[in-house]
């Protein structure tokens, strides 16, 4: 049973709200911003490596409240910003091999874009992928592990800094 206390929830729904404003910076301040919506995804991997249930939940609802509001940074999020922090987050709580961690993120990742850019048909790194199939995901997949694991180490360094300004439990 999930067990949440009052400050439990007020966390949650702040780091939600801050997630959900980081993703939507462009649309009300312009494209300039789309930098920014990287750190969308560390909120939900605070929530997610405290509690992977709690951090599911938050990624649900803050990819909801997003679309919500536009439904592109909705999409986007939960195929991509979301994912990454959720699975981060979610991996690191059961493991802790850093390699392990950015391997199953990247693979999760790889399938979050890999549906994105070949059955809806958004291409999700800007341009179409060059090459056949098998290349394309390769490139994907590459991208993905990477990313992931570079990400990793910033979303640690960040949740280790706020755990020590301002333990969460």
């Amino acid at each position: 049973m999930l067990y949440l206390n009052v400050r439990n929830i007020a966390q949650g729904g702040l780091l939600i709200c801050l997630s959900s404003m980081l993703q939507l910076l462009p649309t009300s301040f312009g494209e300039i911003f789309v930098i920014f919506t990287i750190f969308s995804a560390i909120p939900i991997y605070i929530l997610s490596k405290l509690n992977p249930r709690v951090g599911l939940l938050g990624y649900i609802i803050a990819g909801t409240l997003i679309f919500s509001f536009n439904a592109h940074e909705g999409l986007f999020f939960l195929f991509t910003n979301g994912v990454v922090g959720f699975s981060l987050g979610a991996f690191n709580y059961r493991l802790k091999s850093k390699v392990l961690i950015s391997l199953f993120s990247g693979i999760v990742l790889t399938l979050s874009l890999t549906l994105v850019n070949f059955i809806i048909g958004i291409p999700v790194l800007g341009v179409n992928l060059p090459g056949n199939l098998l290349i394309q995901i390769s490139i994907l997949m590459f991208f993905s592990l990477v990313y992931c694991f570079i990400y990793l180490f910033l979303a640690n360094f960040i949740y280790n800094y706020l755990k020590r300004c301002y333990p969460f439990n």
